[in-house]
């Protein structure tokens, strides 16, 4: 009698203990995943999370003496740095293109795009287009490559998933005020659903610092603190951190 006495006293917190490890407990994302989810979530409801990167508007910002050595940037871990301990981030998506006639920057780009999968984030490319300028100096016309698609693949993931309810927070990681129609049209059709901006460091939009409903900052700090380690190894295949990136 003692014994069971002593068990229906404990067992509230015996309970309580298993629930708690419950909360704890989660699907952590694979290789080809881009998905972290939460069995069970105590008190605070669990907020869902996309993350939509323009990956040549933070690059330009990056691509400066002072934060160079930063372009080895880890995005699931910038996203996990954002998000609260019971939320959930249900896609991280990398918006660029590689720049065929840069034989060295094109390898560059496919070593870090290899490392952004191997962390659950996928890249959605799009394409450069040739392009003839005019020098208003010279008046010679030159021929110079322009990034397409980008903003329009940006705008296309973002309404679709608000619409498919595939996020409750998007944050987008860009200045490109161009970006402000397809917030405009989440606004429109899904009007639960909250919009963040994360400005790449040194740059900002007042444009789109008016649609959004929280801006976040990104510091050198935060930089510094959400790199990929120098060398990644997956399998057999080992993932460095390009030279000119340190």
């Amino acid at each position: 009698m003692l014994f069971l006495k002593f068990m229906l006293e404990q067992m509230p917190q015996m309970c309580d203990n298993i629930s708690t490890s419950l909360v704890e407990l989660a699907i952590r994302p694979q290789a080809s995943s881009d998905v972290w989810v939460f069995f069970i979530n105590r008190g605070k409801k669990m907020t869902r999370y996309c993350f939509y990167i323009d990956g040549f508007n933070v690059y330009h910002a990056l691509n400066k003496k002072k934060y160079r050595k930063y372009k080895w940037l880890n995005y699931r871990s910038l996203a996990e740095s954002v998000i609260g301990t019971k939320d959930a981030i249900t896609g991280i998506f990398y918006f660029s293109t590689y720049a065929e006639w840069r034989i060295d920057s094109k390898a560059r780009h496919k070593q870090y795009i290899l490392a952004l999968r191997r962390f659950g984030v996928k890249m959605i490319s799009g394409r450069f287009m040739k392009k003839e300028t005019r020098c208003h100096l010279c008046n010679k016309v030159f021929k110079t490559h322009e990034e397409k698609r980008t903003d329009v693949n940006i705008a296309l993931k973002l309404v679709t998933n608000a619409i498919d309810d595939i996020y409750d927070t998007a944050v987008i990681i860009s200045a490109d005020s161009d970006l402000i129609p397809a917030i405009d049209t989440v606004r429109k059709y899904a009007p639960d659903k909250r919009i963040g901006v994360m400005f790449p460091i040194g740059r900002s939009s007042n444009d789109i610092k008016q649609k959004v409903d929280f801006r976040l900052k990104m510091s050198e700090r935060l930089l510094r603190e959400t790199q990929f380690p120098d060398i990644i190894e997956v399998g057999k295949t080992k993932i460095r951190r390009p030279a000119t990136w340190i």
